[in-house]
């Protein structure tokens, strides 16, 4: 699976830089345009890309974003102006700001968790199916971290009849060693071993073999949301709401654990049979009580105080929703350039290109999640994720029937079968040298070769 499936859309309904710009997209396996350094430490902002400091390990990062200037984006300049009115109303509510109820705790002052994740029980089933158990359908995608399968279980058996198709995530061990994304990925097995939410992907079960950690995950066959909106350009309010909304549900539920995901963008966002919203990759996800200083994330949706090592907590993910908003409101997002470093000096400066066709209302949305001061920002005030559901913005959603998932989505993907796969870009199967625990079982290695460092790592699974 690629990350869009651009090869299959006209490319004449495309920005010029991405017609001929192929895609890679992402089932929770490849991070094309995610950012990372593998360290816990503050750096010198801004870095330019695939440059660090002496003694900090390299960053992996793509050399060339998502999106680049003067790229052929539709004109809006023909378009309707907001009315007086609104600006007047617009104006009024910039006058305001200084009166928002602000958070005056330092920003560095822990918020002690809702909910405890560490309590929760680890919700980890099928444990009496192995490797071989599972027959590989198809590659769905392929990426720097890993590659995803599309397997079926073999057994007909009634306890696994009734869903028996699957997303499984490989991950080669001497990979996430030499990337060091160990810990990345050992804290993406804990986190999705122990929540379970309507708006986030479902992890079944984690193997390992001799080469490889696998984690069997729900296939989520509607496709990415990246894929729909660049069909349609860009979503009007209304079908922006409910994105919005869902993915609000689901930080505020990662959230009251003190999860903080830090890779929002809609490559990551899957849409189900039912044209819901499903959370995946959460290779960056971290439980953070306090602040963390890991550079991680794409390079579009990073907040300010990641770039600055400054130290970053929840409000970093409601500055990612800012950016999405605006990406789905008008096509592309508010910071972009033709490189990385380019794009970063863009977060830094904070200067958005606001379009005369946007209504007062969702501007002032984005500008509360895209305060520069994080004290500031929507979803990291007093309220916390209250205010986001509270804003005027979000006026008329049922935020319970949403979350039921009782209110008919604005996009039905069309799927005729569990294992239907028309959203995803055929790729070819893995070598059988490549996946060795899913072609045969291993024997044990002898007894004075059992000790593995690199496997020991990897005890969890």
């Amino acid at each position: 699976m690629e990350r869009t499936g651009l090869s299959s859309f006209r490319s004449a309904s495309l920005p010029g830089s991405l017609q001929s710009r192929p895609c890679v997209l992402d089932l929770s396996a490849a991070r094309r345009d995610s950012a990372f350094i593998a360290s816990e430490g503050p750096i010198t902002p801004p870095l330019s890309p695939g440059h660090s400091e002496e003694g900090e390990p390299s960053i992996i990062i793509d050399s060339e974003p998502r999106y680049s200037h003067g790229s052929g984006f539709r004109s809006l300049e023909n378009e309707p102006r907001t009315s007086h009115s609104q600006m007047r109303v617009e104006e009024q509510e910039q006058q305001s700001e200084d009166a928002m109820d602000v958070d005056q705790r330092p920003a560095s002052s822990p918020r002690p968790p809702l909910r405890h994740l560490d309590e929760e029980p680890a919700h980890l089933e099928m444990s009496s199916l192995k490797l071989t158990d599972f027959e590989v359908k198809g590659t769905l995608g392929s990426g720097t971290f890993a590659r995803v399968l599309l397997v079926r279980v073999r057994s007909t058996s009634p306890q696994h009849r009734s869903q028996n198709v699957f997303a499984l995530k490989v991950m080669r061990k001497t990979d996430l060693v030499r990337l060091r994304q160990v810990e990345h990925v050992n804290a993406e097995r804990y986190i999705l071993s122990r929540v379970r939410h309507p708006f986030l992907v479902d992890l079944y079960a984690t193997f390992q073999d001799s080469l490889n950690v696998y984690m069997l995950m729900s296939y989520v066959p509607g496709g990415e949301l990246f894929t729909h909106l660049r069909r349609a350009r860009r979503f009007t309010p209304d079908v922006t709401r409910f994105y919005l909304a869902t993915i609000v549900l689901a930080l505020k539920y990662l959230h009251s654990y003190n999860i903080i995901y830090r890779d929002l963008k809609p490559e990551n966002l899957l849409l189900d049979s039912r044209g819901y919203i499903r959370l995946t990759d959460f290779g960056f996800a971290k439980v953070v009580n306090d602040r963390t200083w890991t550079v991680c994330g794409t390079p579009e949706y990073l907040a300010p105080e990641i770039i600055q090592s400054d130290g970053h907590g929840k409000a970093a993910d409601w500055w990612a929703c800012g950016i999405l908003c605006y990406e789905m409101l008008v096509g592309y997002p508010p910071f972009y350039d033709e490189n990385t470093y380019g794009i970063y000096e863009k977060i830094l400066k904070g200067r958005i290109q606001w379009p005369s066709s946007m209504d007062w209302l969702s501007k002032a949305l984005i500008k509360a999640f895209l305060h520069p001061d994080r004290t500031k920002r929507l979803g990291n005030l007093i309220g916390d994720t209250q205010d986001v559901l509270e804003h005027p913005w979000f006026r008329g959603v049922d935020w319970d029937a949403l979350e039921r998932r009782e209110i008919r989505a604005p996009i039905i993907p069309q799927v005729s079968s569990l294992d239907d796969t028309r959203h995803f870009t055929h790729l070819p199967l893995p070598p059988a040298e490549d996946i060795p625990g899913l072609i045969r079982e291993e024997p044990a290695p002898p007894l004075q070769q059992r000790f593995d460092p690199i496997s020991y790592q990897f005890l969890e699974f």
